[in-house]
């Protein structure tokens, strides 16, 4: 694993809890469902309505006015629940997850009072790939947003493969793609492999936009625009034989608190008076040869020459239910603080 800690420890990475939260330049910039799932639930079971919060808290607007994700993530990878500790929520949410993630450890409510309220949501989710990609041999060079180079660890269809595996580069699929003179993809997307299910993962070598959710439309629109052209007049949809395509792995584990919110007071409903005491989101996440994996925990109480398709420069990445509007994972990745130095 790469880096595993804490966000404060991070220089250049922002975890955030909607899509529509800026991205600064030069800032990786990392959404998952499962806070806003929690929050969602939250609202649903206990507020009845949007939370009213105490104080400046300009990230609250953002939260409620927020779609609720819950409908986004595949059948049977998100847990939610909510309900107060001395009434057996704990409990509960150990039982349940021990039947529904026996691999994953129950969190612990240590230090409470014990008429705490508690929201909590577990995200888990895999993508194996039909067939692995090939690890890179050599390093991947790749240009963050302020021109910085790193060599990180990459996989892929590799200049040694040239010509060969017809399997592995059917298994991809371009959603769009802009080709420069020097036979290098300036801009794309790439869905990894089109028969996973029920979720997909999406790579798009692309410019900077304000928010994900920015990103995520503009992806959509030029997917939209591609597959609209007829066939002769745009690229091909595959990785052809000659192309190179790589990629960088990654693997990391954050655990996030939202200090926003934390200590600030609920001003209505049954926790009115009271404070949030933990607003806290651990994401783990791993993108490599075979596929990838997400697991998010959220708790708060209370042509004939190859063309090159290289991501070394900033990008996004997405998880989505294949077929679906809305993605349950999204990062940018503007640097290489969370790539697989090599």
């Amino acid at each position: 694993m790469g880096f595993s800690g804490p966000s404060q420890a991070l220089k250049t990475t922002q975890v955030v809890a909607t899509l529509d939260a800026p991205i600064p330049k030069g800032t990786n910039v990392i959404w998952c469902a499962s806070f806003l799932c929690a929050w969602k639930a939250m609202e649903q079971d206990l507020e009845a309505g949007p939370v009213v919060i105490d104080g400046d808290v300009p990230m609250l607007a953002s939260l409620n006015a927020a779609p609720d994700p819950r409908g986004w993530v595949p059948q049977g990878a998100l847990y939610t629940a909510t309900g107060w500790l001395d009434k057996g929520i704990g409990r509960a949410i150990a039982n349940d997850l021990k039947q529904r993630f026996p691999a994953k450890t129950p969190p612990v409510f240590e230090g409470l009072p014990p008429d705490s309220f508690v929201a909590y949501s577990y995200l888990e989710a895999t993508v194996k790939f039909a067939l692995p990609y090939f690890q890179s041999r050599e390093p991947l060079t790749f240009k963050d947003s302020e021109g910085k180079e790193t060599s990180v660890k990459s996989f892929g269809i590799r200049v040694e493969d040239a010509g060969a595996y017809l399997q592995l580069r059917a298994q991809s699929r371009i959603l769009f793609s802009e080709i420069g003179f020097d036979y290098r993809a300036k801009q794309f997307a790439v869905d990894l492999c089109t028969s996973s299910a029920p979720s997909q993962v999406i790579v798009a070598l692309m410019g900077q936009e304000p928010t994900l959710a920015a990103a995520l439309a503009q992806v959509e629109r030029k997917s939209r625009e591609s597959a609209a052209q007829d066939v002769g007049d745009r690229e091909p949809v595959r990785i052809h034989e000659p192309d190179v395509f790589l990629v960088p792995d990654l693997f990391w584990q954050i655990s996030h608190h939202y200090i926003q919110l934390e200590g600030k007071r609920f001003a209505s409903g049954p926790l009115k008076g009271r404070p949030l005491a933990i607003a806290q989101q651990d994401v783990l996440f791993r993108l490599s040869r075979s596929g990838a994996d997400l697991e998010s925990e959220s708790k708060m109480l209370a042509p004939a020459k190859s063309t090159y398709f290289f991501i070394d420069r900033p990008f996004l990445i997405v998880m989505k239910e294949r077929g679906a509007v809305n993605p349950y994972f999204v990062m940018w990745v503007a640097n290489a603080e969370l790539l697989q130095r090599w």
